[in-house]
């Protein structure tokens, strides 16, 4: 219990750092003192937990694919942090807007190019569950992907009758 505590803390304390924030979030100490509220909502959400992920992640994954799943989250965290803040209220948020709309088609169009190479790999002559672990999916996801490739292939098999 305890290693599998130690191999998946950043999922344990992820949970926990957004009900705080959001619990912060509420209180009427901090819905009068909004700039105080937005510092904190921007320094916990949109630099400690990324850097905190980051390390989380350092060994597990190249550096270029730990470095852009800590810019998702800290972009994340930026619209996490406007969501949370008053109507209104907030002068570093609004003007950090701009990075939703930049950022966004960025990172939907890599998640894109990432989901075609998978899916080019699991659905090729020659899948491999190892290959796949070590572009750095999870190996309950591996088997999954490929066992869900075999059942289509099977599936579609069958319906052109070879």
């Amino acid at each position: 219990m305890t290693r599998l505590l130690r191999a998946n803390w950043f999922y344990i304390l992820l949970p926990l750092a957004i009900a705080v924030e959001w619990s912060l979030a509420v209180t009427p100490e901090a819905l009068a003192a909004p700039r105080a509220l937005e510092a904190t909502l921007l320094f916990d959400l949109a630099i400690f937990l990324p850097a905190l992920y980051f390390l989380f992640l350092r060994g597990r994954v190249s550096r270029k694919a730990a470095l852009l799943r800590t810019a998702a989250l800290a972009g994340s965290g930026i619209w996490f942090a406007a969501w949370l803040m008053p109507a209104g209220q907030g002068e570093v948020l609004p003007w950090l807007s701009w990075i939703r709309y930049v950022a966004l088609p960025v990172l939907i169009g890599v998640e894109l190019i990432a989901a075609v190479a998978i899916l080019k790999h699991v659905y090729g002559k020659t899948p491999s569950e190892a290959h796949l672990i070590e572009q750095g999916l999870p190996p309950l996801m591996a088997k999954l992907l490929l066992a869900e490739a075999r059942f289509w292939k099977r599936v579609f098999g069958w319906l052109r009758g070879s």
